[in-house]
């Protein structure tokens, strides 16, 4: 079933506007923001992590059984390396994600009891199957010394073109930096527009 959110309760057990766009969780102000990341920065489980969630089935029912939902979770500053020489297995992944329905919880009352089945990807995980370098969907740092023209690309240059001839970049990696403005893909479909015309 949907969530039930405090901040704004469904009158119906349709889907609601809010079910329709990403919900942020855990980022009422930037301390609990910057506190999840110094934890993640010492390698440590952020205590309350920041949750990004979107129900996909609430825009398309048929990936999910009938009365049934999809939800997709993304915590940011999820630490790569863990302290203390722990490892992110089977037991580290399911604390974690205990965690972060515990915090949903407190969200949408019930959540934790509407989950029948899930799949736990730690950063390692995103390493080794997106081949995202240290689980880093942002392809680098979000620091000011790596994003717009500061891009770390092998070639330096804010440009999607590439050394290899008609090779363009237009992912996170690529200027102006990562998240979901859709600004490299329109600076590679613009380069190639003119590539085209030459």
């Amino acid at each position: 079933r949907l969530p039930q959110f405090l901040a704004d309760p469904s009158t119906s057990q349709g889907t609601m506007p809010h079910h329709h766009a990403t919900i942020h969780l855990n980022c009422e102000n930037c301390d609990i923001v910057d506190d999840a990341y110094r934890d993640a920065q010492r390698g440590v489980l952020p205590a309350r992590p920041m949750i990004e969630m979107v129900l996909p089935s609430s825009l398309d029912p048929t990936i999910a059984p009938p009365g049934g939902h999809v939800c997709l979770l993304f915590t940011q500053f999820t630490p790569y390396k863990l302290t203390g020489g722990r490892m992110w297995d089977t037991m580290v992944k399911e604390e974690y994600a205990q965690m972060v329905f515990d915090t949903i919880e407190e969200y949408a009352p019930g959540f934790k009891s509407s989950i029948v089945g899930k799949e736990v990807l730690a950063p390692p995980d995103l390493e080794q199957i997106f081949g995202l370098t240290g689980g880093n969907i942002f392809h680098g740092s979000m620091t000011m010394d790596q994003i717009f023209l500061n891009r770390p690309v092998a070639w330096g240059s804010a440009s999607p073109l590439t050394p290899v001839e008609g090779l363009l970049l237009c992912g996170s990696g690529a200027h102006p930096g990562g998240g979901v403005t859709g600004a490299p893909g329109r600076l590679a479909a613009l380069e190639a527009v003119g590539l085209l015309k030459l």
